[in-house]
């Protein structure tokens, strides 16, 4: 028996893996394996299907809590066989342990190895509610584009050397209470002195929730480890905290979002800036919320409008008054803000949040809306979070630049010009690009993926705009303007040029 969560593929699995949970207790009477794994479908919505019941279609969601009996074996080893599809999955243990005196009582997994607060300091521990993670990779039976980029996302990153590190450092609220922590992802190869300071994203769960929830439900962490080693995304460090801290109850008023918002800018991030190499521009900082943190996300944007610089509401929206849209349009004037709405497609539609969106693009902001197969959990909170990141966050290109940026061509009946890509890039960022010719007459005339211009014989056009678009930011370009003289005779040949990229420290 190994303990833990266990991933196989199984061609019997109607997702192609199964998953063994062994929990060891000896004294346990009882063990349930737990957690968002029911299944609901695209196609209607609200019937609830049994993991063992998935087809294309079906995702796991929250909402209602899948219960499965473990059966005791040797030596106190509990177990439980099942059928999942890929991506971050939540999941926990219920206990009941006379010992101990766990009547039902909820717990993470104890062999993961997932960091967590230490003791009972979280507030999901003290009001028996955590949630673990099991990683399951992609089939191809599973036939989903979806699936498939969850798991390129949320599983853990191959190689270790580019996974980042996950701590909770303890700190004091803004309201003088002790004893709290604020989780903190550095990404790989963190330099504390870097010239060029971390861009950082302050992220905020739902009610209920804890620092624990975008860390490990969410799946934060696996996401950066992977889309920075793809060069989607500047090395950026993300900072949780939890915001149940007003009061001692375990009440829905210990989350006050006035309180919350201020503790994040008035205590926070001064203790975050001073200890760690993270940006204080803010263009260099995200905020983003699920559910009640999306919510907190209007207190935060209106209260202090030039703090962040993106903000990404997750299934919680922020209420705002056409007042309160003028304030921040006043106060943040000239300067970028980027606004993301989204939510679970079992959760409604887009209405409210297009509304939202709309009255920012009114006052000349950016924003865009968008929904993801899941329900009201983290899981879909991790998958809002990786379009925020991957699609909207700081790209880390800064320009890009054909060279020759003029070219006459004037011989040849097959005129054929090699051209290259200029990006300036921050350190790790992919300096890929896609290649496009415009003004053609002919659809002969193309440009390959690595920047050859190849002019038809049947060519008319006088022109052509040879352009290359960063494939991480579309809206660095660049592009070069080819001057076409008609051949005098057979043979010709163009010149040709190797590409190029450069990448700027920090």
């Amino acid at each position: 028996m190994v303990e833990g969560a266990t991933v196989k593929a199984d061609r019997h699995s109607p997702t192609g893996y199964t998953v063994k949970f062994v929990y060891r207790n000896p004294h346990a009477t009882q063990v349930r394996l737990a957690g968002d794994l029911t299944l609901l479908d695209v196609r209607t919505g609200t019937t609830r299907y049994q993991p063992q019941a998935w087809q294309p279609g079906r995702y796991h969601a929250g909402g209602v809590e899948f219960l499965r009996d473990m059966t005791k074996g040797a030596r106190g080893y509990w177990s439980v066989s099942v059928p999942l599809h890929a991506g971050g999955l939540s999941y926990w243990y219920r206990v009941w342990d006379p010992t101990q005196g766990w009547v039902n009582k909820r717990i993470w997994d104890p062999a993961s190895t997932k960091p967590r607060p230490p003791g009972e300091s979280s507030f999901r521990v003290r009001n028996n509610d955590v949630l673990d993670a099991v990683h399951v990779p992609y089939a191809a039976k599973q036939k989903d584009r979806i699936l498939k980029e969850r798991a390129a996302y949320e599983l853990p990153i191959t190689y270790r050397s580019r996974r980042g590190t996950v701590r909770y450092i303890p700190y004091t609220t803004i309201l003088g209470d002790s004893g709290h922590y604020l989780g903190v992802y550095l990404p790989a190869n963190y330099d504390a002195r870097r010239p060029e300071p971390y861009k950082v994203a302050y992220l905020a769960h739902g009610i209920f929730g804890d620092e624990t929830d975008f860390m490990i439900p969410a799946n934060v962490p696996n996401i950066l480890d992977n889309m920075t080693a793809r060069g989607e995304i500047e090395p950026t460090v993300v900072v949780t905290m939890g915001n149940h801290f007003t009061g001692t109850g375990l009440d829905f008023a210990s989350y006050n979002q006035t309180n919350a918002a201020n503790n994040l800018v008035r205590t926070i991030l001064p203790l975050i800036e001073a200890g760690y190499n993270v940006s204080t521009e803010r263009e260099g900082r995200a905020y983003a919320g699920f559910s009640y943190g999306g919510m907190t996300g209007g207190v935060v944007i209106r209260n202090y409008p030039t703090t962040f610089g993106f903000y990404g509401h997750f299934s919680g929206n922020p209420a705002l008054t056409p007042q309160d849209y003028d304030n921040i349009a006043g106060a943040v004037e000239e300067d970028d803000l980027f606004v993301l709405l989204g939510n679970g497609i079992f959760e409604g539609n887009l209405d409210a949040q297009n509304a939202i969106a709309d009255n920012f693009r009114a006052r000349g902001f950016a924003a865009a809306t968008t929904q993801v197969p899941g329900a009201h959990d983290g899981m879909t909170a991790g998958q809002l979070f990786t379009i925020f990141a991957r699609d909207h966050l700081w790209s880390g290109v800064d320009s890009v630049s054909v060279n020759p940026s003029t070219v006459r061509l004037t011989k040849g009946w097959n005129w054929v010009k090699q051209f290259s890509a200029r990006v300036t890039t921050n350190e790790g960022v992919s300096p890929a690009v896609t290649w496009s010719v415009q003004g053609a007459t002919s659809a002969r005339t193309t440009v390959s993926a690595d920047g050859v211009l190849s002019v038809a014989a049947a060519e008319t056009a006088s022109s052509l705009t040879v352009a290359a678009t960063s494939v991480l930011d579309p809206a660095k370009s660049g592009s070069a303007r080819v001057t076409l003289t008609h051949p005098g005779r057979p043979g010709g040949h163009g010149e040709s040029e190797s590409g190029t990229s450069v990448s700027r420290p920090g």
